[in-house]
């Protein structure tokens, strides 16, 4: 679809930044980000090196701020707000980010984690040809504990078939 975009973050996406990670059904899925939301800490996730070098993007969708995706060394997260979940936009990013990391940055390989109860981004990253390497125990700050999280792995060589087969 043309309407969705990677971009770089903007001032004016503070807003939208932080209201996104004041929803505690997306903030429960990360590790380190707090509840309650701190101001400050989003804004401070916004000028990143990483930010800056375009390693973490905005995800628009027709105009709007929907989330963000990073890809810093190989290590993919991302984040959506509810409003666009069930549409195929944390595919679509993870793709794209993907594409990214392999063509422009040489990645020999793609890793990403979400939680055991984390079952929408472990079928995105499935769908996108990470496979499961294994399982470890890490602390969720927003949750406050300790949670089961899935390692997934996709090799250069396991996405360049994938592009090969895509119509």
């Amino acid at each position: 679809m043309d309407n969705r975009h990677l971009r770089n973050f903007r001032e004016e996406d503070f807003e939208a930044f932080h209201a996104l990670v004041s929803d505690f059904d997306v903030v429960k899925m990360l590790a380190s980000w707090p509840w309650p939301p701190d101001p400050a800490f989003t804004r401070a996730r916004m000028t990143t090196p990483e930010v800056k070098a375009g390693q973490v993007c905005v995800i628009e969708v027709g105009g709007k701020f929907a989330g963000s995706i990073g890809g810093v060394d190989g290590g993919l997260g991302c984040m959506l707000a509810p409003s666009f979940w069930g549409q195929g936009i944390a595919t679509w990013a993870t793709q794209k980010m993907l594409d990214d990391g392999f063509r422009k940055h040489g990645w020999k390989i793609a890793k990403a984690g979400c939680w055991e109860d984390n079952h929408a981004s472990a079928a995105v990253l499935r769908k996108c040809g990470f496979r499961e390497v294994g399982e470890e125990v890490a602390y969720c700050k927003a949750r406050g504990c300790d949670l089961r999280g899935l390692n997934f792995e996709l090799a250069r060589a396991e996405w360049e078939k994938q592009q090969v087969a895509r119509p």
